[in-house]
């Protein structure tokens, strides 16, 4: 499906392959034209509102610099480059905080892990947002008709009329709520059982949620469900509302992750051991400048791909909001390259030239190439 399997079949089987057939995905799942910018923006303003349940009430930090890393997959944490990924944001943690940056970084860590459910601080935040949310709509609504009623009666309102005894009794309350959260930001959302690996590394490198890093991580070992009680989103949202894709793989024949990232118009670092990358790079000319980092981990020490993955997502943090726009607009225009439209064809010729070799005859392509819009299964 790649050239590194096509490398693994050369070593190992002494045989190279004589055809290459790269998994494509069906485009039309991801498809939103013009739209995706505005779908990018919506998504995110619902993860953001999952950071001020998780992270407001203990301390504060500006939305509108803050951007979202993440990376997922199957809980291969060596081959997903997980630890690479934690160790690396580490490094980023102390390159922005030597330079008094103004951005925060959110980073979460999408993988399955041993669970039995929501721990009481994840579910506590998000329930207390939306109280408070569901207070001030209750009392802009009851502003508005105060304010409604004395215009009507052709009287200017007084500033201190518009909200009653009952609104200002609710408010103190929903003050004292978010005030009265000791414990510090949870780097889980998930009662986790037994050993982690995962939280294990996160402690080592000290990626605590302290008040005064500027990288902020999440794990949230389990899948994403847009039902969800404290984070309702799914996958394929979710990675629209984010900025940055980390995907630092040590295996991966293909690498459907970073696939899905172009598709939805996010950039997206990888490794070059991953089929992926390798397709990418064989087809696109300086694919950093369309949003898809490569990371060399073939000939390179791990503690120097993992500074050199540190400085790429250092060097993204310093692109403006207009810069940002641009590249996903760039990252988007490649979709068509992984479409199963482009790419099914090498099955259909993988197939006819094992019908000319076993049988010695000629095929057409089948319908079932031409008319399906393949999809990974």
């Amino acid at each position: 499906m790649s050239e590194i399997t096509s490398f693994e079949a050369t070593h190992l089987l002494g045989r190279t392959p004589d055809i290459i057939t790269p998994n494509g995905l069906n485009v039309d799942r991801f498809t939103a034209l013009h739209e995706f910018q505005n779908l990018h923006k919506s998504f995110k303003d619902k993860i953001s509102q999952f950071i001020i349940g998780h992270f407001y009430g203990q301390y504060t930090f500006d939305l509108d610099k803050t951007l979202y890393f993440f990376t997922a997959g199957r809980r291969e944490i060596e081959n997903k480059g997980v630890d690479m990924f934690i160790e690396s944001l580490a490094e980023l943690n102390h390159l922005l905080k030597q330079e008094n940056s103004d951005m925060t970084i959110v980073a979460f860590i999408i993988m399955p892990g041993n669970t039995n459910s929501y721990n009481v601080e994840s579910i506590r935040g998000q329930s207390v947002r939306r109280e408070i949310n569901e207070t001030c709509l209750k009392i802009t609504n009851n502003i508005a008709e105060r304010l409604f009623k004395s215009i009507m009666e052709g009287k200017l309102p007084e500033p201190e009329t518009l909200l009653s005894t009952d609104d200002t009794v609710d408010i103190k309350r929903r003050v004292y709520s978010i005030q009265n959260q000791n414990s510090p930001p949870p780097i889980v959302t998930h009662n986790v059982i037994g050993d982690d690996e995962i939280l294990n590394i996160l402690r080592r490198c000290n990626l605590l949620n302290h008040k005064d890093d500027k990288v902020k991580v999440i794990y949230h070992p389990e899948y994403l469900n847009a039902t969800s009680s404290v984070f309702p989103l799914d996958y394929h949202q979710f990675v629209r509302g984010c900025h940055l894709g980390v995907f630092p793989s040590y295996y991966e024949p293909w690498g459907y992750t970073p696939a899905e990232c172009t598709l939805s118009g996010v950039p997206s670092i990888s490794s070059n051991l991953t089929g992926f990358s390798n397709y990418v790079q064989r087809r696109v000319t300086n694919p950093s400048e369309h949003g898809i980092y490569i990371i060399n981990r073939r000939s390179q020490s791990f503690y120097e791909a993992k500074s050199q993955l540190a400085s790429v997502m250092w060097s993204y943090t310093q692109l403006s909001r207009r810069d940002r726009i641009q590249l996903r607009n760039k990252t988007e225009r490649l979709s068509s390259m992984l479409s199963w439209d482009v790419l099914g064809k090498n099955y259909a010729k993988a197939r006819n030239q094992a019908m000319h070799k076993v049988f010695n005859c000629e095929t057409t392509v089948p319908s079932f190439f031409e008319n399906h819009n393949f999809e990974q299964q």
